[in-house]
Parts: structure tokens; C-alpha cells; sequence
């Protein structure tokens, strides 16, 4: 039961659709991809790819493996903690940390998953392939090798602000907390 409340509050965006067509001797074939992605803007978000005949079954697929590969994005207020890359064949993606109130910098489909896992202050910069596919499994790239600086401050056995010098906190993390 608990898991399917949380899945009621996800959001699903479908980052984009390619259709192809195969000429067989008994006539044509058509196929769909699509990439989806999943979140729940609170810092969760999940990115897959769905193939079909049509494209509802396609869109099912992906959205199924969009929530089976979901994590958990570390945040620093609302941006990311540091400097990220993430790479997918020859796209690579630059995330940067933002200060409040710059927005969401970025475009295509790195700006909807940026905007469906809870970020709001970002910079991004999408080098190489601008196939679409590729620079968003490139940005859910850049989103898993996010460190979490509270993980790494106890790892050395030192405290968030020895490590950074500030404090970080996490809304999302924080509103959970309250609530609990």
C-alpha cells in the first residue's frame, strides 16, 4: 500500500517519441520509442525508455522503467551541492550550482527532468550529440553521480560545515522531517 501512495504524487513527462517505419515483404512495420521521465519534484526523479508497436504501449514501457531506475537527487537548498558531468554516448552534459532565484538554465529535455525532480536553481551546459535520447540519459547520469556532501562529511568523520564551510540543508528533506 505504501508504495502506491507514492506513486499517486509522481509526475510523468514524455521527454520525446521517434517513430520508425520498416518495409517488410508483407508491407510496413511501424515501431515507437519514447523517453520518459518520472518525479515527484521533491528531489526524486527517474528517467527511461519504452519500445512498442504503438505508441501508448511505448509510453507504458517507459514510464515503468523510468520508476524502476528512480533516485534520490541530493540537493543544496534548491540546486545541486557541486559541479556534475555525466556522459551517454556523444552527449555530455555540465551541471553547475546557481543562486537562488537564477532558474532553471537549460533546454529540451535536460530542462524537464531538471524541472520534474524538484531543482530550481541550475546551470547546465549540453556538449556533443544533441541527440535527444543521449543528452537525457547523459543529464540522469549527471544527477546519479551527485554526492550527497552529509554522506562524505561522515565518511571523513567531519562535520558539513568543516567539510564546505557553510551549512547545506535540503527543503524537501527537511519538510519530510516535519511532517513525520
Amino acid at each position: 500500500m505504501r508504495r502506491r501512495r507514492q506513486e499517486d504524487d509522481l509526475e510523468e513527462r514524455v521527454v520525446r517519441v521517434d517513430r520508425t517505419r520498416k518495409t517488410v515483404a508483407g508491407g510496413r512495420i511501424s515501431s515507437a520509442r519514447v523517453v520518459c521521465a518520472v518525479g515527484d519534484s521533491k528531489g526524486n526523479v527517474g528517467v527511461g525508455v519504452g519500445k512498442a508497436r504503438d505508441v501508448p504501449g511505448a509510453i507504458e514501457k517507459g514510464v515503468k522503467a523510468a520508476k524502476k531506475a528512480m533516485i534520490r537527487v541530493p540537493l543544496d537548498g534548491y540546486t545541486v551541492p557541486h559541479t556534475v558531468q555525466g556522459k551517454m554516448g556523444g552527449a555530455v552534459i555540465l551541471l553547475r550550482p546557481a543562486s537562488r532565484g537564477t532558474g532553471i538554465i537549460a533546454g529540451g529535455a535536460v530542462r524537464q527532468i531538471i524541472e520534474i525532480s524538484g531543482i530550481r536553481d541550475i546551470l547546465t551546459k549540453s556538449l556533443g550529440s544533441g541527440n535527444v535520447f543521449n543528452r537525457a540519459m547523459a543529464c540522469f547520469n549527471a544527477l546519479q553521480n551527485l554526492y550527497d556532501p552529509h554522506e562524505i562529511a561522515a565518511r571523513r568523520e567531519k562535520t558539513v560545515e568543516e567539510l564546505v564551510g557553510r551549512t547545506i540543508e535540503d527543503p524537501y528533506k527537511l519538510a519530510e522531517l516535519k511532517a513525520a
